[in-house]
């Protein structure tokens, strides 16, 4: 694609501010990171929080520029207003506009995304059609795998993936979507079959600063739904579901909701240590369902997916077949039990998410409930003495720890945790997270469980800018074999 293409493009979306093409290069590569430049590829320039992409241009091998703010440069640039905005533009057009090739869905919400995204996946599987997938854990097509480093990767990322997956015969792709990466546009220039939106509870008011910028991040998913795209709201979320509700059909979108007053009636029939029974009245049919997940808000997280699915023509055979399939995703709401010990790992770190997972944890439970938890740094500290509250007002015994204490000093995380627990006779504070889970295992008796919140699937543990090996399951297991349990 010429250098003159692109800058046409960018102008027909208002974005331009100047340029400069002194000739026309052929462009064949988008790229953001310098060190992947080459002569025949378009480096587009971003402003970040720590580093600013603009002073290195003029030493990249890229052929021309997209760019913020003017850079020194004999080669053939353009000035736009945003170029965070117009990487996205630019990505999804370059890579073939993929959305218009796959069915597409998209969630969003505090809590429950990367389960929903994943069953969505398991379920178009189910029906023998392949989905290809970007989440918090990984982002896959059929042939390829590796670790997400985001929930929502860059539009860059995002549209080379799906590019990959159409070459490999993928018809489906779910992606899910944070606040942070709708508010930094990487999905602005995608459009979705069907969106999501599950809940809204208190997290990342370190860059939302307050619930209203929170709320409308996660309404800019609706900006980016086809005009014959549905929309799933779960209304058991209470007013932030209802106003969803509200900004979609202000859009004229088609809005259908879910829950115990939905226009789909969501009923959870039984709760037990081997799973949840719910059932789906959808206009005069009565679907059944049992899973070996946990949780009154799992059968939520599942709702969207079916629904979606359902709605893209995927049948009710291969979704109950999903539904008694499914286990959950890598460290949410993971169950681990034998004669001598019962925990789970979750991935639960924001006050919401800690309430919903132990709730559904303490009705299951026989005696005592144990928590092992901590607060990340480098986040929104308002949170801290809430998850604190959380804690007492569910746990019997609260082993308060380290979870990713980032730069900050981690004694003063502990302390802004410790600020929402009035109950002390609970606490223990130990800041070392193994010795933290070893004392909880230790104090596990027949009838208790223990719960270890905050980290779920994460492999390492970061402090001070060096991350060290840790997963809370491995190391409980490791802790477990010390002890002769298992």
């Amino acid at each position: 694609m010429k250098f003159s293409k692109i800058i046409k493009f960018l102008v027909k979306n208002g974005l331009v501010m100047g340029r400069s093409l002194p000739y026309d290069p052929e462009i064949k590569e988008i790229i953001q990171d310098s060190r992947e430049s080459n002569e025949s590829s378009l480096f587009v320039c971003i402003k970040g929080s720590l580093f600013d992409s603009h002073c290195i241009a003029s030493k990249t091998k890229a052929a021309a520029f997209v760019c913020q703010s003017p850079i020194k440069t004999k080669k053939p640039f353009v000035i736009v207003k945003d170029s965070r905005l117009a990487l996205s533009l630019i990505s999804y057009e370059f890579y073939n506009r993929v959305y218009e090739k796959l069915k597409t869905f998209s969630v969003t919400g505090t809590k429950g995304k990367t389960t929903a995204i994943f069953f969505f996946k398991k379920i178009i599987e189910s029906a023998g059609e392949k989905c290809a997938l970007t989440s918090t854990v990984l982002n896959s097509t059929p042939n390829f795998e590796e670790p997400s480093e985001h929930t929502t990767q860059s539009s860059l990322y995002t549209a080379k993936l799906l590019k990959r997956a159409l070459d490999e015969g993928v018809k489906f792709a779910s992606i899910e979507a944070s606040s942070q990466g709708l508010d930094m546009k990487r999905l602005d220039g995608f459009r979705f079959d069907r969106v999501a939106f599950l809940n809204l509870t208190r997290d990342h008011f370190d860059t939302h600063m307050n619930f209203e910028n929170y709320f409308l991040a996660k309404v800019h998913l609706l900006d980016l739904v086809k005009d014959d795209g549905v929309v799933f709201v779960n209304l058991n979320a209470g007013k932030w579901a209802n106003r969803y509700v509200r900004e979609a059909q202000k859009r004229g979108l088609k809005t259908l909701t879910f829950g115990e007053n939905g226009n789909i009636l969501l009923k959870i029939k039984a709760e037990s240590d081997e799973g949840i029974e719910f059932t789906l009245k959808v206009g005069d049919e009565e679907h059944s369902f049992f899973s070996s997940v946990i949780g009154k808000f799992m059968a939520e997280n599942m709702t969207s997916s079916i629904l979606a699915a359902s709605s893209l023509g995927i049948d009710w055979n291969s979704i109950e077949k999903a539904v008694q399939e499914f286990n959950g995703v890598d460290g949410r709401m993971e169950r681990y039990h034998g004669d001598e010990y019962d925990f789970y790992v979750d991935f639960a770190h924001t006050p919401g998410a800690l309430e919903a997972a132990l709730k559904a944890i303490k009705k299951l439970t026989q005696k005592r409930l144990i928590l092992v938890f901590g607060a990340g740094g480098e986040a929104d500290r308002g949170k801290r003495s809430l998850m604190g509250k959380m804690a007492q007002n569910y746990a019997n015994l609260i082993f308060l720890t380290n979870d990713n204490p980032k730069s900050e000093n981690p004694m003063v995380i502990i302390d802004e945790v410790v600020s929402g627990i009035s109950q002390r006779d609970k606490l223990h504070v130990i800041p070392n997270r193994k010795r933290a889970i070893e004392e909880a295992l230790r104090k596990w008796e027949p009838g208790d469980r223990v719960v270890i919140a905050g980290k779920g699937h994460e492999k390492t543990q970061i402090f001070n800018g060096y991350e060290l090996p840790f997963n809370d399951k491995d190391v409980a297991f490791e802790i477990l074999k010390e002890m002769g349990k298992i």
